[in-house]
């Protein structure tokens, strides 16, 4: 479970890069509202390559947990805005499809980080 969650970690990390650079191209909001978006996809790469290469899961937990609070608020902002109709299109995705993406991702962060969790930590070998 380890494994699937860190290639899902890396995976999910280089996506989140690229899509933020997408989203926000040509019109990039306040700093503080995407630089948490690559601090979320630096420690999940960091988190799932540490996790690949030496079995410790406590980066990977960590990142899961920092990008599934991160997704989570995201969420919510974004229904909270279709529920009250005040920002209809915010981008190149239509607000009601971009909250459908952003509730996957969410699943997603929740299925990463209780996979992380779940998994065993494998020993390490403290001869090396």
């Amino acid at each position: 479970m380890i494994r699937a969650s860190a290639v899902l970690a890396i995976g999910f990390a280089v996506w989140l890069a690229m899509a933020e650079v997408v989203r926000n191209w040509g019109d990039w909001q306040w700093a503080p509202f995407w630089v948490v978006d690559y601090m979320a996809a630096g420690l999940l790469a960091f988190g799932g390559v540490r996790a690949l290469r030496r079995g410790t899961i406590r980066w990977l937990s960590g990142a899961w947990g920092f990008a599934t609070a991160m997704v989570y608020m995201s969420f919510f902002s974004h229904l909270e805005n279709l529920r009250t109709l005040a920002n209809e299109h915010s981008g190149p995705v239509p607000e009601g499809n971009l909250t459908a993406i952003i509730g996957i991702i969410l699943l997603l962060c929740f299925t990463g980080f209780f996979l992380s969790l779940a998994g065993k930590r494998q020993k390490r070998d403290v001869s090396a």
